[in-house]
């Protein structure tokens, strides 16, 4: 179980909304950073942009704006998404909250568009897998490896249960900026499921996540992209799966079960080609496979892949890179054919492995080209996820994974607010987070300097204790926004991100 440092709970906001609820907090699992968000989808959609809004911000800008080729054609796909695509009525909510959050830490200004940014630009962010493929980008990446039963009874940790392993590969921009912004989200909301989503912020769906009951799904592009199909209106894919995980029976069935994620993926019209990995608890799965890859096509409709489709493998293990192998006759993929391979000679799997799987078919994550962003394993019998993130220096799969147990992480909020000291813990705690004025900085070491930068790195503040390990610092000057505090000690140094607001 891993140690969750509580970086940022938020309860009582101190801001100009004084006495409003904020719904999230910051924390950190290691070098994982956490948003968790409660409540509605409008409070949760405005904790998501008070806490994030300046790296809201930067993502937009440096990140979506890069990959959309510019303000030209993201305000083109704008006008294309305001024309196809219907946004299900919990994301207006949430993405609207989102604004109005941003909105209160930050200007919603972008310089680059020339107007202020809202919520459709975040609903058009959030549909860059649709939008791309419908422009004719061919940005065929992702792999992932399922694996249960037999194939894996003979692994300590999962004695049979399944699991997933799977790399998130996508364009990465010239800054390499987006590799410091890969987050954890976790929702609890106060009418559905608790679930997970890893991903970025100012993102609102789901690429890769996990919900309570037990079922897992993982976003790939798929290989036949095209559209002709132009009505009904597209539901963003992304959105579509975190419905089929937030609620709590999509289908009506009585209970929740891997059926309804894959209602949840076929019941709209879709604007490009995807497959997405899914893997469920052994209680919810159907047919022989606890596993199914849902194979979607704006040309050719849907259909399911399982294990028993994957004949040169052994049962209870599935492979997805990015090509439909049941809706059409599948194509080569390196990927794919290295992954068989490896299985057919070793047909055991355990967690090692499954990493181990994702380093051979991952890439470094290369400025103004792409790579793997985030590696991850999803445990949806153990609800457990082992995570890790990509750097210049380091590719995510190179990289130990993070280990989190769903009772790390839920319930994701306590009740007392801001104001105590947090806990003891084994690193560096600043409170109160958000503070307005004077925070407490506690370290397990002694301290020789703190240093406070703004959002674009410049020194804003510098201390110097005196052989101390408990450091006040007086923030009150400074404006309000997002700050990172660096200590340095004998151990090395050690950051946590602060929220500065005022009354």
């Amino acid at each position: 179980m891993c140690h969750i440092l509580s970086a940022a709970l938020l309860c009582l906001l101190a801001a100009s909304i004084a006495s409003a609820d904020v719904c999230g907090s910051i924390e950190y699992a290691g070098n994982i950073r956490i948003l968790n968000l409660w409540g509605s989808w409008d409070d949760m959609g405005y904790a998501h942009g008070y806490l994030l809004g300046p790296d809201i911000s930067e993502v937009f800008h440096k990140y979506f704006l890069e990959m959309a080729g510019g303000p030209g054609n993201f305000e083109s796909a704008r006008i294309f998404f305001l024309a196809y695509f219907e946004v299900p009525e919990d994301f207006i909510d949430y993405t609207q909250g989102m604004i109005s959050g941003i909105a209160d830490t930050i200007s919603l200004y972008s310089p680059q568009l020339g107007r202020n940014i809202d919520y459709i630009d975040i609903c058009v962010v959030s549909s860059i897998p649709d939008i791309a493929a419908l422009k004719g980008e061919d940005m065929l990446l992702c792999s992932s490896v399922s694996a249960w039963g037999e194939a894996t009874e003979t692994d300590p940790v999962l004695s049979g249960a399944p699991a997933i392993s799977r790399n998130l590969d996508y364009y990465v921009d010239t800054g390499g900026m987006v590799l410091d912004h890969s987050i954890l989200l976790t929702f609890e909301p106060e009418n559905g499921q608790d679930w997970i989503a890893v991903g970025f912020p100012g993102f609102a769906g789901c690429l890769s996540g996990m919900n309570e009951s037990g079922v897992s799904a993982c976003l790939n592009m798929g290989n036949h992209q095209g559209t002709s199909q132009y009505t009904s209106p597209f539901v963003p894919i992304c959105m579509a799966q975190a419905l089929g995980l937030m609620e709590t029976d999509f289908n009506g069935s009585g209970s929740c079960n891997i059926e309804d994620m894959k209602d949840a993926l076929t019941q709209w019209n879709r604007g490009n080609s995807f497959d997405i990995h899914v893997v469920a608890d052994r209680d919810l799965a159907g047919q022989d496979s606890n596993a199914v890859v849902v194979e979607v096509s704006n040309m050719d409709g849907y259909a399911f892949r399982y294990s028993y489709h994957e004949t040169a493998i052994a049962p209870c293990r599935m492979i997805l890179t990015n090509h439909h192998r049941v809706l059409i006759p599948p194509v080569g993929c390196y990927r794919y054919s290295y992954l068989m391979d490896s299985l057919t000679t070793n047909p055991d799997v355990n967690l090692d492995r499954l990493w181990k799987f994702m380093g051979a078919v991952g890439w470094p994550a290369t400025p103004g080209a792409g790579g793997t962003i985030q590696t991850m394993v999803f445990m949806p019998e153990q609800l457990r996820t082992g995570l890790a993130f990509a750097s210049l220096s380091t590719p995510a799969y190179e990289q130990d994974p993070e280990w989190i147990d769903w009772a790390d992480i839920f319930p994701n909020h306590t009740p007392q607010g801001i104001g105590k000291a947090p806990a003891e813990t084994h690193g560096m705690v600043i409170y109160p987070n958000p503070s307005s004025g004077t925070i407490t900085i506690l370290s397990p070491t002694i301290l020789s300097s703190v240093m406070v930068f703004d959002i674009s790195g410049r020194i804003m503040q510098v201390s110097s204790p005196a052989n101390s390990s408990d450091v006040t610092l007086d923030l009150s000057m400074l404006p309000q926004g997002l700050y990172r505090i660096q200590t340095i000690s004998e151990e090395g140094t050690n950051s946590r991100e602060l929220v500065v607001i005022h009354n």
